[in-house]
């Protein structure tokens, strides 16, 4: 298996075999905050770097399918996501170092959810996710969805999120928009 897919340093899980988010983020030092209109450069280039570092597998390093994944991750976008009602940016950081972003909707669509190369495989997209999925919940959200790649399909199922319908795009054959449903009360 290829060094960059291995698994390393398997999350802490509870009692019932759920991952336990707040001992691993202790574990690794993560700190969760919402993002304010002076992070938009900082997280748009992370959002970027991971794209170009990460996503190898799903954009091949082919120029023309990069430029379409990218064109809409600018400073100035990054800021709209920032700002809008309705919107909520998510930062991770470890040591003061930015570690990760997450975008989430109030009726719980992840627009986002990047790390940085450095820091995979360290809890930080489980961290943000769980974040996001809490807020989600507290503004009333049914249900979370998401638009995947291959590179971040088996992380997003492996969290409970299942196949709603194959779609492709500009970047992607292989995207998917995958769901989590929560019980009803």
């Amino acid at each position: 298996m290829p060094q960059d897919r291995r698994r390393v340093n398997f999350p802490p899980r509870g009692d019932r075999g759920k991952i336990n988010m707040d001992e691993m983020a202790n574990k690794y030092g993560i700190a969760l905050r919402k993002a304010q209109a002076a992070d938009a450069e900082p997280a748009c280039a992370l959002v970027r770097r991971s794209i170009l570092e990460l996503c190898k597998l799903d954009h091949g390093g082919d120029p023309l399918t990069l430029e379409g994944w990218l064109c809409n991750k600018t400073p100035e976008n990054m800021l709209v996501w920032i700002t809008t009602p309705g919107t909520t940016c998510f930062l991770a950081e470890i040591d003061g170092a930015l570690a990760g972003v997450g975008v989430v909707t109030d009726y719980g669509e992840v627009l986002l959810a990047y790390v940085t190369p450095e820091f995979r495989f360290r809890g930080v997209t489980s961290t943000l996710l769980d974040q996001m999925e809490r807020h989600a919940r507290a503004q009333h959200a049914d249900r979370m969805s998401l638009t995947t790649t291959d590179t971040a399909r088996a992380f997003f199922e492996a969290r409970g999120y299942s196949p709603e319908e194959e779609i492709g795009d500009l970047f992607s054959d292989d995207q998917s928009t995958l769901l989590k449903e929560w019980p009803k009360a």
